[in-house]
């Protein structure tokens, strides 16, 4: 006789117990950097850059509404972008899921990037998608615009959104902005 298969349940919040992050270069100057340690290696390159290899706990919790960092298939891309909808795991806490709403950036749209875009703008999507929590890789920020431009300092886990995107027709409401 089969095993009885657990219920599935909603959680309010998940945390991600560690993260493993390869970082090129110097060690990222951030105000808790202390508490990680930090491995490196000479690589062999004629550039002699270093390779640095973090692995840190993470403490903060993921909860519905969190914007984060999911790691790509391929490590040659940038993080994606999403904004946590649910959080669900089995009957045992195991196997945690996490649906998430996509944030696409310029290049990934049907337009493409436009010379009026951000660095580090990005467009909320009706992408909608089931991923594993362990994809995450930390947590992000994504402001508006205005609250954006009033930054004093624009951290690598800071985007901007001014748009809604339908990733299957190309739209964007608005469908225009001053510049």
């Amino acid at each position: 006789m089969a095993k009885a298969k657990a219920p599935r349940r909603t959680l309010e919040s998940y945390t991600v117990k560690s993260i493993n992050k390869s970082v090129r270069g110097k060690p990222p100057s951030l105000p808790f950097a202390a508490s990680r340690s930090a491995v490196g290696r000479r690589s062999s390159s004629p550039s002699r850059a270093f390779f640095f290899f973090f692995l840190w706990p993470v403490p903060s919790l993921r909860s519905v509404g969190d914007c984060v960092l999911m790691r790509p298939s391929d490590p040659a891309k940038p993080s994606y972008v999403a904004r946590i909808d649910r959080i669900e795991s089995d009957g045992r806490g195991t196997n945690v899921k996490v649906h998430v709403r996509w944030y696409y950036r310029p290049e990934e749209s049907i337009g493409g990037r436009r010379q009026f875009h951000g660095s580090k703008e990005v467009f909320l999507s009706d992408h909608y998608d089931i991923q594993s929590a362990d994809t995450i890789e930390g947590k992000c920020t994504v402001h508006t615009f205005k609250s954006y431009t009033k930054l004093d300092a624009v951290g690598n886990e800071d985007f901007f959104c001014r748009f809604e995107y339908n990733s299957s027709t190309g739209a964007f409401n608005p469908d225009r902005v001053a510049v």
